[in-house]
């Protein structure tokens, strides 16, 4: 028999377990319901610092961007969750109000992991915040704003070349001293263009990784929230970072390849607003290539009011580089295919020296330009050239024949300060405002106005008709190709109409689309597909389900001139809104009957139900919990109530 004293020491221990055990589930019980109302937290300390050279890039349109950073090694998938700013609450990210975008991974400089995200969906003139990781390890939340876009300004900068210097530090200071400026001056800035050169390569350093300059490129803190639309400079031919530093739309596959740098990437275009703007890497000389990419990128944005080029190597400058042999030809052979399409604006950099050029077209000169009181350009004929000087003041160049303008030079100068340009584009103005960072003051300005919307340019047409099929090829698949050409064709002026001369194709093409639609009116399957609408009751019941089924089966297989032929096609979006409704009036819980037997229906846990129960990794739901906790407490208080009644035997029996 267990002493008075061995069952008194039990029933403490039986006690204190029954109280810790409760106690702990209670604990937990509060502690669960907590962590599933808390919003998700920012990322703890150091898993920021695992993500560094973050950089967003204009995406194909405005409602879409590019995200680029450098991460530790790794095998993840790279990841961006993007919110409205307003849904930011307490310092934690909305995971439950976010949208989730993921994207791939390339090898970076010095074994750094590149990732590179593209999101969409983004709606002008709004607040967003954002967070970039693994899916597990995320970076601090940072913030973005979008424009609208019928009236933006965006920032150009020239070759920063971080490192030029041979001072990695001092050249990052100066431009992160210009983006600061700039930005704070100009807080609407709905990108900034960055014409290649944007580190050394550590030329001067004698090898080794550019890394260190690529994080002093990307120092200033604009860069997790102002777009970078940039291309590769002559100091980007070294190594894998530009590639992988950057994330671009609409790369080409094929034109602005260079096969002595690959690295450089190829020319890529994006649209803002009324503009194109068409990347090219004049690392690539064989012209014919952006010839082809000029004139797709153009076919498929055709109502552009703005096209602007803009390429690394300058073509009409004034310094050290203007008398280069490869600079030579570039002016000889780019001016004539940016004359052939129309290209407004062509900005660049490499001769590190300010220079804006007279309008240009054929190679010359066009100063017989109209011109209103306050100087600005009116329905310019020809294009400008602006050549950026250095943004970091890491390196300038100096003018040749400081005191005479050549045939081309309008305005040049060399500061010796860096230099930032602000574009103002408006629905008819394209105006360059630029600034020297030392004051902030204006150095030039220089304004286009198209005071109506432009005609079509008559290459562009010519184009658009050459690239149709040969009228013994045409299909209806090629009616909206067709019918694109022929309006910007009748949109010509009756002069531009008699500068195209391949209209007999476009001709052809138009009447063969007639004739096939003609064909297709007779065809046997819209014939069909009319036949089986019509034999759709007009009053619809549940037994019709399969003959609707196979009405809507055949409109779909019909070709997208055919579907316009059906003519009681309204017949059968009606049916399918009545069975529709039929159905919903059915109550899926009530029960049926089949061969006259009655079949009981099975009852489905409602929403409600099923959010009770236990989360998957979960041990014990709260219901469990309470439940043990109670048995705990009740096991103790029989202990006690035992205990009792053996101490009143023991008592009486001694009597």
């Amino acid at each position: 028999m267990i002493s008075l004293k061995s069952q008194k020491k039990l029933i403490a221990i039986a006690v204190g377990v029954t109280m810790i055990v409760s106690a702990t589930a209670l604990s937990f019980n509060t502690f669960a319901n907590s962590a599933t109302n808390t919003a998700t937290k920012l990322a703890s300390s150091g898993a920021a610092g695992n993500f560094s050279d973050i950089v967003l890039s204009p995406g194909n349109d405005p409602s879409q961007l590019c995200f680029n950073w450098y991460s530790n090694n790794s095998s993840s998938t790279p990841t961006v969750q993007v919110a409205l700013k307003s849904d930011i609450s307490n310092g934690s990210f909305p995971t439950n109000k976010c949208q989730t975008f993921t994207g791939k991974t390339s090898q970076g400089n010095l074994n750094f992991t590149s990732n590179k995200v593209f999101i969409n969906g983004l709606t002008p003139s709004t607040q967003y915040a954002y967070r970039l990781g693994d899916g597990t390890n995320w970076s601090d939340t940072y913030y973005f704003n979008t424009h609208d876009t019928s009236q933006y300004s965006f920032l150009f900068a020239g070759d920063p070349q971080i490192g030029a210097s041979g001072n990695i530090d001092s050249d990052a200071a100066g431009w992160k001293n210009s983006l600061d400026k700039m930005t704070g001056a100009f807080s609407d800035s709905s990108f900034l263009i960055s014409v290649g050169d944007q580190v050394n390569n550590l030329k001067e350093l004698n090898g080794g990784s550019n890394e260190p300059e690529y994080t002093g490129y990307f120092s200033p803190d604009e860069f997790k929230s102002l777009p970078v639309a940039a291309i590769a400079g002559n100091h980007e031919t070294y190594g894998v970072g530009h590639n992988t530093h950057f994330n671009s739309p609409n790369l080409s596959s094929t034109y602005g390849a260079c096969s002595d740098y690959p690295s450089t990437g190829t020319d890529y275009y994006f649209t803002y607003g009324n503009t194109l703007y068409l990347m090219l890497n004049s690392n690539d000389m064989n012209e014919a290539d952006h010839e082809a990419f000029i004139k797709d990128a153009i076919s498929k944005n055709p109502k552009a009011t703005w096209k602007v080029a803009v390429l690394h190597h300058s073509v009409y400058s004034s310094a050290n580089h203007e008398t280069d042999s490869d600079i030579i030809q570039r002016r000889s052979d780019l001016p004539p295919i940016f004359d052939e399409f129309g290209i407004d604006v062509v900005l660049d950099g490499h001769d590190h020296c300010y220079t804006r050029s007279y309008q240009m077209k054929g190679g010359q000169p066009i100063k017989d330009q109209t011109v209103d009181s306050d100087g600005k350009i009116i329905n310019p004929k020809g294009t400008v050239y602006i050549t950026a000087n250095s943004a970091s003041g890491s390196k300038y160049y100096e003018i040749h024949d400081p005191g005479v303008n050549n045939y081309y030079e309008a305005k040049k100068e060399q500061l010796h300060e860096p230099e930032v340009s602000r574009v103002v584009v408006t629905s008819n103005s394209f105006t360059i405002d630029t600034y020297r960072m030392d004051t902030m003051t204006k150095t030039d300005s220089y304004s286009l106005v198209k005071s109506t919307a432009p005609a079509p340019d008559t290459q562009s047409v010519i184009n658009a008709i050459n690239n149709l099929p040969d009228p013994t090829s045409v299909t209806l698949n090629d009616d909206p190709s067709v019918q694109n050409a022929l309006n910007a064709y009748n949109a010509l002026s009756p002069d531009q109409k008699q500068l195209v001369p391949n209209t007999d194709k476009l001709n052809q093409d138009s009447n063969k689309i007639q004739t096939l639609k003609a064909n297709a009116a007779n065809s046997q399957a819209v014939n069909d597909t009319i036949s089986k609408i019509n034999a759709i009751p007009n009053n619809v019941t549940l037994n019709d389900e399969g003959s609707i089924n196979a009405a809507r089966a055949s409109y779909n297989n019909l070709t997208d001139p055919q579907k316009q032929l059906v003519s009681n096609y309204s017949k059968l979006t009606d049916a399918e809104a009545a069975l529709a409704k039929l159905k919903a009036q059915t109550s899926p819980n009530s029960n049926s009957s089949t061969n006259g037997s009655s079949i009981a229906s099975t009852s489905t846990p409602s929403n409600q139900a099923l959010s009770s129960l236990p989360k998957t990794g979960e041990f014990l739901d709260a219901t469990m919990l309470l439940i043990i906790s109670a048995l705990c407490l009740a096991s103790g208080a029989a202990l006690l109530l035992i205990n009792k009644i053996k101490k009143k035997a023991l008592t009486d029996g001694n009597k």
